[in-house]
C-alpha cells in the first residue's frame, strides 16, 4: 500500500565527490536485505505492521535529518579543498551514504504498511525534534549531539534486534545491521566535534540533554515500543547510567 508521507526532510544535493563512493560489507549486506522480495513488509503479521507503521515514521525522520546534516558538511568542507579535510570528508561520505541506504530500507518498509490515522502527526513531531536539534547551534555543538543522538539510536536498533518479533524476524535482521553502522557513525561523529573543539564536559552535558528529549519524543509511542518488548524507561536509564 502506497504512504501518504512526504519526506521529513529534501533529499541532500548530491556531494561533488560522489566518485569516490565504495560500498562497504556492512552496507552491501543492508542493499541485500532490501532487494530481497523475501523481506517485504507485506509478508509480516498484521499485528506488526500495525505496530511498525506508528514506529517506522520517527525512525526516517532521523535517517533523513542525518543525511542532510552530513551532506552540508562534506560541501563544506570540499569548498576548502584542503589536505587536511580529504580524510575526514570521505568518513562523512561514508556516514551519508549509510544513512541513505537505511533511509531506503526503512521507505521500503513503509510503503508495504498500513496507514494509521496518526502517521503525519508522529512525523510532524519528529521533524520538529530533528530541526530543533541543530537551531541556533555552532558546528562542535551540534556534532556533539549527533553523536549522542547516534548512541541512544545504536540501542534502540539493539532493542529492536532482539525485540518479541524474534532475531530471525526481516525487521530485526535489518535492525542489527542498522545498529552497526550507528556505532561507526558515533565514533565518526564524535571524533568530529572534537576536531571541531568539543570537550567531554561538552558531551557530558549533552548526554543528558539529548537523551532527555528524544525520550519524551519516542514516548508518544511507548505502547507500540513496549508491543515489541522494548521498555523505553529502562533503555534511556541505561544510557544514562553509562554516561554518569
Amino acid at each position: 500500500m502506497p504512504h501518504n508521507l512526504s519526506r521529513c526532510f529534501a533529499l541532500p544535493d548530491t556531494p561533488l565527490l560522489v566518485g569516490i563512493k565504495q560500498q562497504n560489507a556492512n552496507g552491501q549486506r543492508i542493499s541485500d536485505w532490501t532487494n530481497n522480495p523475501d523481506n517485504c513488509a507485506a509478508h509480516w503479521a498484521e499485528e506488526e505492521q500495525f505496530i511498525l507503521a506508528h514506529l517506522i515514521p520517527l525512525l526516517l525522520c532521523g535517517e533523513q535529518s542525518a543525511q542532510l546534516v552530513f551532506n552540508q558538511e562534506i560541501t563544506r568542507l570540499f569548498s576548502q579543498s584542503t589536505v587536511e579535510n580529504q580524510s575526514m570528508v570521505n568518513s562523512l561520505i561514508e556516514v551519508e551514504e549509510d544513512e541513505s541506504r537505511h533511509d531506503q530500507a526503512l521507505q521500503w518498509i513503509l510503503q508495504h504498511l498500513p496507514i494509521v490515522p496518526t502517521q503525519k502527526k508522529i512525523q510532524g513531531q519528529a521533524r520538529l525534534f530533528y530541526a530543533k536539534l541543530g537551531r541556533g547551534e555552532g558546528r562542535c555543538q551540534h556534532f556533539i549531539k549527533i553523536a549522542v543522538l547516534d548512541a541512544c539510536v545504536t540501542q534502540i536498533m539493539h532493542e529492536f534486534e532482539h525485540s518479541s518479533l524474534g532475531v530471525s524476524h526481516p525487521f530485526a535482521v535489518l535492525c542489527g545491521l542498522i545498529k552497526k553502522d550507528e556505532a561507526k557513525h558515533v565514533y565518526v561523529a564524535k571524533h568530529y566535534a572534537q576536531a571541531l573543539g568539543a570537550t567531554p564536559s561538552m558531551f557530558k552535558s549533552e548526554q543528558v540533554a539529548v537523551c532527555k528529549s528524544l525520550h519524551k519524543l519516542l514516548s508518544s509511542q511507548n505502547q507500540h515500543f513496549a508491543a515489541l518488548g522494548v521498555e523505553l524507561a529502562r533503555v534511556f536509564n541505561a544510557l544514562e547510567a553509562k554516561w554518569q
